[in-house]
């Protein structure tokens, strides 16, 4: 632990407080163990008889009391947060190439086997504060060293080294090239420091956002790789499954640490991996023994080795992507039945038209059959009447059968709606009569005008009377047609109403009646409320059924107007 907060103490900051503090306190500790250690070694050494030139006890015991004393109560003042960090520290600085010089002087001045300490706090000037501190320091050094070869020269020491016969300097040379040469290397000592920490500080701030930025792609992968909707499974030479996302474990029904490290056939023996392929289907078996339709395709997955394991690289390791396709299956065989369907009906459009040629040949033909027999009653004009009625009736259910299976192109334009209804009675001979019987009622203001197909939209007319006519016997009551202005899903439009007060309409059987060949008549084709959905829907509009059994029915055609159509 000392050891790290060592060299944690030496690593350069990024200009932060609280790292300042942090290396400053570590300096103070390093001084007092340092000078602690430096005096006490040599102590020792001179006990056994190595000629060392030391202070007396008293005095080398004043100099570590000051030592503590001065490192102690800088201790306690850098706890205070008002303190100016930059400036606290370059004074430790100061203090510590006091401390050396004062060493130095004390133990043989030019002679003294110490003078390197003033290496220290160059050193730790350059790498806690860059090259300014480290230059301070040296600078300080310098002349602090400059001072003691100055003092040993004028003869100015201390009374010990006279009794020991201490020999100084007297060669102004001599003198000057020691002052030179370690001058020289404090300076060139703050310079490399300062370079050093500098560098050190810029390759760890990109070391800092590399490694920040690592973190967030991997974070970025981890995401993709839980939140992909495809499952993802990665086995490694052994087959033995080494990661498994969500999506996977959600395909099939397998928790991902559930399977992570067992082998990949003991839960997905379908899967071949022996041979790779663009894409596989399989029946997979879930864990709750259900059975899906699945779509894999794999490949191999060049792994770099572990170097903490020494492992050689993963030569047959795979990535498998999984997907459950039993949806897609089902959408693709809904599609195919679509278009087998479409082809149907348009084979059936065509048979239908060119059945009405010979159709009209027979009506003809009976009609020619009615005039011979010249209004007589027999067995020939009650069969031409059959075919007649029957003839009619086909060529209606064709007619209904093309215009559903072939809807004819919208000629959009205005119209009066009071209007479109009489003229659809009015060209129905039945409803023309039960019109004429106040059996059909209109409630139709005169000057409101809709917008659309105005023949088509007499189909619709047409169509929604016939059924009720049919439904509502005439002791019920009329059938009343109505129609307002009104609005739907913010759109505004024209509302009619065809209302009659027959049985109604069954809640189970009014999900069906919109379904084409769906009848409750005998005589039915089950188009009508096909075409009629149909021709609404192809104006944008809405189709509403208000019934209920016992209580009459009322259908809502809703028409938008012409501003709100997309």
């Amino acid at each position: 632990m000392m050891n790290f907060g060592f060299f944690k103490a030496l690593t350069p900051i990024y200009d932060n407080n609280r790292q300042l503090r942090r290396h400053i306190l570590w300096l103070l500790l390093i001084r007092v163990i340092f000078f602690t250690l430096l005096i006490g070694i040599t102590a020792v050494l001179a006990l056994l008889g190595t000629q060392v030139l030391l202070p007396p006890p008293a005095v080398t015991l004043a100099f570590l009391a000051v030592l503590f004393i001065f490192s102690i109560g800088s201790t306690a003042l850098l706890q205070k947060n008002d303190l100016r960090l930059q400036r606290f520290g370059l004074i430790q600085f100061l203090s510590d190439t006091i401390f050396a010089a004062i060493l130095v002087y004390g133990t043989g001045c030019s002679q003294s086997i110490f003078t390197p300490v003033f290496i220290l706090p160059v050193i730790a000037g350059g790498l806690i504060m860059y090259r300014t501190g480290g230059l301070m320091s040296a600078a300080a050094a310098t002349i602090l060293y400059g001072l003691v070869l100055f003092m040993e020269y004028a003869g100015v020491l201390p009374d010990y080294m006279a009794e020991i016969g201490y020999v100084t300097v007297h060669d102004v040379l001599k003198a000057t090239n020691l002052f030179a040469v370690y001058g020289v290397t404090f300076f060139l000592t703050a310079f490399l420091s300062g370079t050093l920490a500098a560098r050190l500080r810029t390759t760890e701030e990109a070391l800092s956002r590399t490694s920040l930025e690592f973190d967030r792609l991997t974070l970025l992968y981890k995401q993709i790789f839980e939140d992909i909707s495809t499952g993802i499974i990665t086995v490694d030479d052994a087959g033995a499954i080494t990661s498994c996302n969500t999506a996977a474990g959600r395909i099939t029904g397998y928790p991902p640490a559930e399977v992570i490290g067992r082998p990949i056939e003991d839960h997905f023996p379908s899967l071949q991996l022996e041979k790779i392929s663009i894409r596989q289907v399989v029946d997979l078996k879930k864990k709750d023994g259900s059975m899906i339709r699945a779509g894999y395709s794999f490949s191999r997955l060049n792994l770099p080795p572990d170097p903490e394991r020494a492992d050689v690289a993963c030569n047959n390791c795979k990535v498998i992507t999984l997907q459950d396709i039993s949806t897609i299956e089902k959408m693709e065989k809904r599609v195919r039945e679509a278009e087998k369907m479409a082809a149907i009906g348009e084979l059936s459009a065509s048979i239908a038209h060119d059945f009405r040629n010979p159709l009209a040949a027979i009506s003809g033909c009976a009609q020619l059959l009615a005039l011979e027999e010249g209004g007589q009653e027999g067995t020939g004009k009650s069969l031409s009447t059959i075919i007649l009625r029957e003839s009619n009736r086909m060529a209606k259910t064709i007619t209904d059968f093309l215009q559903f299976a072939r809807p004819a192109a919208i000629q959009e334009e205005w119209f009066d709606l009071q209007r479109l209804v009489i003229e659809s009675i009015a060209a129905e001979q039945d409803l023309h009569s039960r019109y004429l019987k106040g059996l059909i009622e209109m409630n139709i203001p005169e000057n409101l005008d809709g917008f659309g197909d105005r023949q088509q939209l007499q189909t619709v007319l047409t169509h929604l009377l016939e059924n009720s006519l049919t439904f509502s016997p005439e002791e019920n009551g009329p059938i009343t047609v109505s129609a307002r202005e009104d609005s739907w899903n913010v759109i505004n439009g024209i509302r009619i109403e065809v209302r009659d007060l027959g049985p109604g309409i069954d809640p189970a059987t009014r999900e069906k009646i919109f379904q084409p060949f769906f009848s409750t008549r005998e005589s039915g084709t089950g188009l009508g409320l096909a075409i009629i959905r149909q021709i609404v829907e192809n104006h944008h509009g809405e189709v509403v059924v208000i019934s209920s059994p016992g209580q009459g029915c009322t259908m809502q055609i809703f028409l938008p107007l012409p501003s709100h159509i997309a």
